[in-house]
C-alpha cells in the first residue's frame, strides 16, 4: 500500500524531474572511488581524540578514514549534512571542526541549523550584523536550553559565531513548531494554501518525482517513510496496516514538513550563492537517506551531497549495525544519560534517530524512540 501523499501539487513536474537525479555514483563522493574495495591508507589514531582524531570510516565499505579524507570529501560536496544526537558534545565538536575548516577554504560557506526556525531569520541576521548582543539573540530565539539546560552556548553558538567571524550566512532552516503541529492536524493541502509572510516559513514536502530517473528517489522516499513507521510503532503494533498505519501516516505529515523545510533551506542557500552549505540536524533526518537529505536532493537536482553521522559510542571499526548509516561514520564517546531523559521532546512525535536501548533527548513537543 503506497504512502498517501494528498493532492498532485506535491508532485514535481516532469520537466524538472528530467534533470539528473541526485543519487548513485555520480553524486556521492566515495561511490565513484575506484579504490573502494582497497585499504584507504589512512592512519587510525591509537586513541580517540575529538574532534579531528576520532575513529572514522567510509560508511559502506568500512575503510578507515583520516581527517584529511573527511575534508577532501567535504570539499568535493556542495551540501554537507552532519547528523547529531542532540545531547552529544562530540557530535557538535565535529560539526564545528568541519564547518571551520570548510569556511576557511571556501569563504561564504553557509551553516544551516535545524535548531533555528525560519521565522527567526531576521533575528539571526540582526545578530550577525552586530545589532543585538549574544544574550539578546539567544533569548529572542528561546534557544538557551535547546538540547538540555544551558546547552546552546557550548553546542550551537560556536557555529553561529564562526559564521559571523567569517562573514558567512547562518540559515534558520527549520519550520516553526506550530506549523509542524498543524501539518498533522490540518494536512499538507491546507498548509500549502497559507498566504502572507507565514508561507515563507515552511515548505510542504515533495513526495513523488515524475519523469526520467525518478524511480530511485521515489523508492528511497518510501523507504524513509516505512522506516519512520517501524520506529514509531508501539510494541505489538503492525506499522503497515490498519489503525496503526493510519495513525503513523498522520504523524509523518509533520515529520515530512520538517524535512521538506530543512531540505529546501539548504537548497535555497546554495541557489543564493553560498559556495557550500553545511546543514546540522538530528541524525534520523540524515542517516540512511534521511528525509532532509532526500528533500534537498529533490530541489537541488545537480548538487553533490555528502552525509556524515557521529555515533555516540566508541568503536575502532565500523560496526555492522552502522554500515550504510552515512557516507562517513564517525565514532565519538558514550553519552551517559539520566533516566528521566527517557521521554524526549520533539515536534509531532518524530524520531531523532534509529532506536536503541537507551533513549536520548531530542527537540520539541512529543516523545519518540531515539538512538
Amino acid at each position: 500500500m503506497p504512502l498517501p501523499h494528498g493532492p498532485r501539487y506535491l508532485v514535481v513536474s516532469a520537466a524538472i524531474a528530467a534533470l539528473p537525479l541526485l543519487s548513485g555514483c555520480s553524486t556521492r563522493y566515495f561511490a565513484s572511488d575506484p579504490s573502494l574495495a582497497e585499504p584507504s591508507g589512512a592512519v587510525a589514531p591509537r586513541a580517540a581524540n575529538a574532534p579531528r582524531a576520532l575513529f572514522m570510516f567510509e560508511g559502506s565499505s568500512g575503510r578507515t578514514l583520516g581527517w584529511g579524507d573527511v575534508m577532501a570529501a567535504a570539499s568535493w560536496a556542495d551540501v554537507v549534512f552532519i547528523g547529531e544526537r542532540h545531547d552529544d558534545p562530540t557530535a557538535h565538536a565535529v560539526q564545528l571542526a568541519v564547518y571551520q575548516d570548510l569556511v576557511a577554504g571556501y569563504p561564504g560557506t553557509a551553516i544551516a541549523l535545524e535548531h533555528l526556525e525560519r521565522n527567526e531569520q531576521a533575528t539571526v541576521d540582526r545578530y550577525l550584523r552586530g545589532e543585538i548582543t549574544r544574550d539578546e539573540f539567544i533569548d529572542a530565539t528561546k534557544s538557551r536550553d535547546w538540547a538540555g539546560k544551558d546547552t546552546w552556548l557550548p553546542f550551537f553558538q560556536p557555529l553561529v559565531d564562526s559564521a559571523r567571524e567569517n562573514g558567512a550566512p547562518v540559515v534558520a532552516a527549520n519550520a516553526p513548531r506550530d506549523v509542524v503541529r498543524r501539518a498533522r492536524s490540518d494536512g499538507h493541502a491546507t498548509l500549502a494554501a497559507t498566504e502572507g509572510d507565514e508561507r515563507a516559513w515552511f515548505e510542504v514536502p515533495v513526495v513523488e518525482l515524475d519523469g526520467f530517473g525518478s524511480d530511485d528517489w521515489n523508492a528511497r522516499w518510501q523507504a524513509y517513510a516505512t522506516r519512520f513507521r517501524e520506529i514509531m510503532s508501539g510494541e505489538g503494533d503492525d506499522p503497515h496496516t490498519g489503525e496503526t498505519r493510519a495513525r503513523l501516516d498522520n504523524i509523518f505529515l509533520s515529520q515530512s514538513v520538517w524535512d521538506g523545510t530543512m531540505g529546501d533551506s539548504a537548497a535555497k542557500a546554495l541557489a543564493a550563492g553560498a559556495p557550500k552549505v553545511v546543514l546540522c540536524a538530528g541524525c534520523f533526518h540524515i542517516e540512511r537517506d534521511g528525509g532532509t537529505v532526500l528533500q534537498c536532493e529533490a530541489r537541488a537536482r545537480k548538487a553533490k551531497v555528502l552525509t556524515i553521522t557521529v555515533i555516540d559510542d566508541s568503536s575502532d571499526r565500523l560496526r555492522d549495525a552502522d554500515r550504510g548509516a552515512a557516507d562517513i561514520v564517525i565514532y565519538g564517546f558514550p553519552v551517559v544519560r539520566k533516566k528521566r531523559d527517557a521521554e524526549p521532546e520533539m515536534p509531532a512525535g518524530a524520531p531523532e534517530s534509529t532506536p536503541a536501548p537507551t533513549p536520548a533527548p531530542t527537540s520539541e513537543g512529543g516523545t519518540a524512540p531515539t538512538a
